[in-house]
């Protein structure tokens, strides 16, 4: 990598300082402005083959599970994903080790220059760096997660050899809109020509996204009806099933992350290990993908903090989200009351989100995270009240945290969650993880 001599930053944290600061440039549609900067540092995007995963809800994990098997098969594995929880370099890793912080700074000091004279945003600027990194590490596949939408998503430059989309809900509705069909059709926008495309959405999302793979002559696989998953047995320690999607025929598999959904997301994985197999990518091989599915996590994924109380983490920030995490927290833990901090972003369903935990939490902790579009606590309890659920504010994060553990006792559950930035404040909080250095 070539060397400036006058550095942009003096350290990690200057250099994390200035890219979050690009976040006041707002989004603008199209990708012209990623392809002139990966244009500026050699076009590395084309050196290796990508997995394109998009959706609402799962695809963070679907990425790192498809990702963990992909290392098992021997084969030089990226890993692209977002938001990061704790620390940026999260959200960039080689079979399955994250990008040190002085690369970080090396291609932030490569691509600035490009940056500054476009004005390139956050996204754009992280997906370059994450591109470049992949290049000079020589990886044969990256997985690489879409941040928003699909179509203009920045990550959509990549050249991909199958496109994977999860579970589809209303979400980000100030970009997206509210109308389901509208989604899965932004969504449907990194289906290639001739490409391969799973899919593990349901109802009108399944048949938009179908239509759009069939405009395009793409190969259609949809996940739930093309696939069986039976004897699915869920635990605080993990997940048992079975499956069977055509070649592939596996009994007893295991992951660690918990809840039923995350059993679905698995099956999304598969099937793609199942098509990059078919289209002569990887060689599948049973204990591979057994290893794989087992070791495969992802931080702030119905995360296990502590016991007695029963502490977890989910990153979970909208309705579907919530729904599905309640849902496992039910199935998976015995408790007697449950304790919710919750700190969401200004921009969501706070109704529909809170809505979800009616008749389910016992007491909610409001709070704000660490962030400029956060949303006020006082208003979240108003609609608390409104449906009935007891609840009290405590701004803080770090505070709130300790407010519901000093609130529990040894037989309840204390659930973190509303945002990746609820969770990454609560585990620094408390000491979970790398916080960022000062």
């Amino acid at each position: 990598m070539a060397k400036q001599e006058n550095k942009a930053f003096d350290s990690y944290q200057s250099c994390i300082d200035w890219l979050f600061a690009r976040h006041r440039f707002v989004m603008k549609p199209g990708l012209e402005r990623v392809e002139r900067l990966l244009g500026s540092v050699g076009d590395p995007h084309r050196r290796f083959r990508v997995v394109h995963v998009g959706g609402t809800n799962g695809k963070g994990s679907t990425s790192c599970m498809i990702a963990s098997a992909l290392t098992e098969h021997g084969i030089e594995t990226g890993l692209y994903t977002s938001p990061h929880v704790i620390d940026f370099t999260e959200r960039i890793t080689v079979n399955g080790v994250a990008i040190e912080r002085e690369r970080v700074v090396e291609l932030m000091e490569e691509l600035k220059p490009g940056a500054d004279e476009i004005e390139a945003t956050f996204f754009e600027i992280t997906t370059a760096a994450a591109a470049l990194y992949f290049a000079e590490e020589e990886v044969d596949l990256v997985v690489a997660e879409v941040g928003l939408g699909g179509r203009l998503d920045a990550t959509n430059v990549l050249d991909s050899v199958l496109s994977v989309i999860t579970r589809i809900a209303i979400d980000h509705t100030e970009v997206l809109g509210s109308d389901p069909a509208v989604i899965a059709a932004e969504k449907a926008g990194i289906i290639r020509e001739d490409g391969t495309v799973v899919c593990g959405a349901e109802g009108v999302a399944l048949e938009v996204i179908r239509g759009v793979a069939a405009a395009r002559k793409a190969h259609f696989v949809p996940v739930s009806r093309e696939s069986v998953l039976d004897s699915v047995s869920v635990t605080p320690a993990g997940s048992l099933f079975n499956f069977n999607h055509g070649p592939a025929s596996y009994d007893e598999l295991s992951i660690s992350m918990l809840g039923r959904h995350q059993v679905e997301n698995a099956a999304s994985a598969l099937v793609s290990l199942v098509e990059l197999d078919r289209i002569g990518l990887i060689e599948l091989t049973e204990a591979a993908v057994r290893r794989g599915l087992a070791e495969a996590c992802c931080i702030g994924r119905m995360q296990i903090i502590d016991r007695r109380p029963t502490l977890v983490a989910d990153v979970a920030h909208n309705p579907d989200g919530a729904r599905a995490l309640m849902d496992a927290v039910l199935e998976v833990f015995d408790y007697e009351r449950a304790i919710v901090v919750l700190g969401i972003m200004g921009d969501k369903d706070a109704r529909g989100y809170i809505a979800e935990f009616a008749g389910r939490a016992d007491l909610m902790v409001f709070t704000r995270p660490a962030s400029e579009r956060a949303a006020d606590p006082e208003d979240l309890a108003a609609i608390a009240t409104d449906l009935g659920i007891q609840s009290r504010v405590i701004p803080s994060a770090g505070a709130a945290i300790e407010g519901a553990l000093s609130e529990a006792r040894e037989g309840d559950l204390v659930l973190v969650t509303g945002s990746h930035y609820t969770v990454g404040d609560v585990m620094k909080s408390l000491g979970v993880g790398q916080a960022l250095e000062a």
